[in-house]
């Protein structure tokens, strides 16, 4: 007669079976908890790139002239790694062709000089700041995305000077603006992820009052006040890559519209004397 139990054979078949249960089971684990990450980072970059589309929306908002497309403007100095145009690999960037937004804000007095503060929004290659940037203006190592873009700001006072127009600004528009650097405004920005276009530009009709004008092929020579553009149009995605696969987050672009609102109404404002 047989003698009932379980054989050697046997526990060791139930031992192969419950290691690859639990392998699967870890996988799932690992699988959920990655989704899971990623869904938290995806929203997190979300809001950041929120966030940054509505200040950059309310620089605009504040502007007293903003850069038409067509203009070469030239920021901070040659090897500076907070200003390097991921498209021409130096400091020099064309409004219009170029993913950048440049601006003046009225006339203020900073330490008894009259300035104007000059803005530009604009990107940079995350792989090229990381391995160059210290301390806390390093975003951190992140190889599988060095190819990303993030998104930076650069302020920057600049003196009016003796050539002034009746609302305070200089005469003619500065496109050259040396030393300082930027600073990060948002991380993960999908390359060619930031989107700027122009609707129209300022006119002036027979009677000297501001209107709406198409923007000029090509900006005059010099840029003075009455050549800002009016209607600025901007998108922003991010993108991730994790595991094989890049992800754009979020799936559609943030879309943005702003207008300045401290833009001269009279041709007599910005007429010299």
């Amino acid at each position: 007669m047989r003698k009932t139990g379980i054989t050697l054979i046997e526990m060791l078949i139930a031992a192969v079976i419950s290691v690859a249960i639990l392998g699967l089971i870890a996988a799932g684990l690992r699988s959920s908890s990655d989704s899971l990450r990623f869904v938290q980072n995806s929203q997190l970059l979300t809001e950041d790139l929120r966030n940054a589309g509505n200040l950059v929306s309310d620089y605009i908002a504040k502007a007293a002239f903003v850069y038409p497309p067509g203009v070469t403007l030239t920021i901070g100095s040659v090897g500076g790694y907070t200003v390097r145009n991921p498209s021409t690999n130096n400091n020099t960037w064309r409004i219009g062709q170029d993913s950048a937004i440049a601006l003046l804000w009225p006339p203020t007095v900073e330490n008894g000089v009259e300035v104007v503060k000059f803005v530009m929004v604009y990107p940079l290659n995350r792989g090229w700041v990381v391995s160059r940037a210290t301390g806390a203006e390093n975003p951190g190592p992140d190889p599988a995305n060095n190819s990303k873009w993030l998104l930076y700001i650069y302020e920057r006072n600049v003196p009016v000077g003796s050539s002034r127009l009746p609302n305070g600004f200089p005469a003619i528009i500065p496109t050259t603006i040396s030393e300082g650097s930027g600073n990060l405004l948002a991380d993960y920005v999908q390359p060619g992820g930031f989107v700027v276009s122009y609707r129209n530009c300022l006119g002036f009709d027979e009677g000297g009052l501001a209107t709406l004008a198409l923007c000029p092929t090509t900006p005059p020579t010099p840029l003075r006040a009455e050549h800002s553009a009016v209607q600025v149009q901007f998108s922003l995605q991010g993108e991730i890559h994790q595991g094989s696969r890049d992800s754009r987050v979020p799936a559609n672009p943030l879309r943005f519209e702003a207008a300045p609102r401290n833009l001269p109404t009279r041709l007599t404002d910005i007429t010299l004397n």
